[in-house]
């Protein structure tokens, strides 16, 4: 069986920038799992990713067979048969990992996992409900990191940045296909104003540490993130194609994480995020100075 088709499926590409939300919320709550916690936290993650994103490959092939025809689904490269055993098998791991998280993390879990349901079965063809769903996710898995970790008490900071930005970039990427030059443009700024707010530190979560190594490396951090969102605004001033845009603003969320975790005296959650960011090639999604309208591969 080959592999590529379930591969584009679950959009495994964009994989790490979960990974990386989980890093941070775990970092936030103390960096106190240890391996098999580890072990149920990152499966939990990536069997919700791939449930969430081939549950809304499912629920849109009738749109995809017109407007991404080069989709698993509409391709015949998967069929809807297949597509539906694998997202229950994902369902089952879901639930069991679910169940082997402890009782006050749950309560996080169930709602990423109703999150991503309302998303998928409706929500996103809700205005504004739907990109505030997907933040939702993304908000949750922060914080579900956190107190699996130990607290949650300075976690909330930075779960509303990361639930924001990607609730932004979600209601951004909503105008590829129909939206016109005005809304678009309200919908650029309304992405630079939430990653702008990102960046300012808020409370006492960019703090907790005093020595001034750290605040240099949040310094880095930030100016790294800036680069990066203003090559992404560039590239769409240039004309380059909407969904190239949309990618380039979800690579960024790695970026997010790591100026929270680079608040910390911890250097590992830091190299991990880095890691996951490098993972994501931004160095070549740059050179796709495409201006087609085709659906990307990938989504939010």
């Amino acid at each position: 069986m080959r592999l590529t088709p379930w591969l584009r499926f679950f959009r495994l590409r964009l994989s790490p920038t979960a990974i990386s939300n989980v890093v941070a919320g775990a970092t936030i709550g103390g960096w106190n799992l240890v391996a098999d916690e580890w072990c149920i936290l990152i499966c939990w993650t990536m069997a919700l990713y791939m449930f969430g994103m081939g549950l809304n490959d499912l629920a849109d092939r009738s749109i995809d067979e017109k407007l991404a025809s080069h989709r698993p689904l509409p391709a015949g490269d998967l069929s809807v048969a297949v597509a539906m055993w694998g997202l229950g098998l994902l369902a089952i791991a879901v639930t069991g990992l679910t169940l082997a998280l402890p009782e006050p993390t749950r309560f996080h879990a169930f709602t990423a996992i109703a999150c991503v349901l309302l998303y998928d079965l409706g929500l996103k063809k809700v205005p504004i409900l739907g990109p505030l769903a997907m933040g939702g996710v993304r908000f949750s898995i922060v914080m579900l990191a956190a107190s699996y970790s130990g607290s949650i008490e300075l976690a909330w900071s930075h779960a509303i940045r990361i639930g924001m930005f990607t609730a932004a970039i979600t209601y951004f990427s909503e105008a590829e296909l129909d939206g016109t030059r005005r809304a678009v443009m309200r919908r650029v700024s309304l992405v630079v104003l939430v990653a702008l707010l990102s960046v300012i530190p808020f409370g006492s979560l960019e703090t907790i540490s005093a020595g001034g190594g750290t605040v240099f490396y949040r310094f880095i951090a930030v100016m790294v993130f800036l680069g990066w969102l203003g090559n992404a605004l560039r590239a769409f001033h240039k004309g380059v194609a909407m969904h190239h845009c949309t990618i380039a603003l979800v690579m960024g969320l790695p970026l997010v994480d790591l100026i929270a975790v680079s608040s910390y005296p911890w250097k590992i959650p830091s190299f991990i995020v880095i890691l996951a960011w490098l993972s994501l090639r931004p160095w070549t999604h740059f050179k796709m100075h495409s201006t087609q309208t085709n659906p990307s591969e990938d989504s939010p």
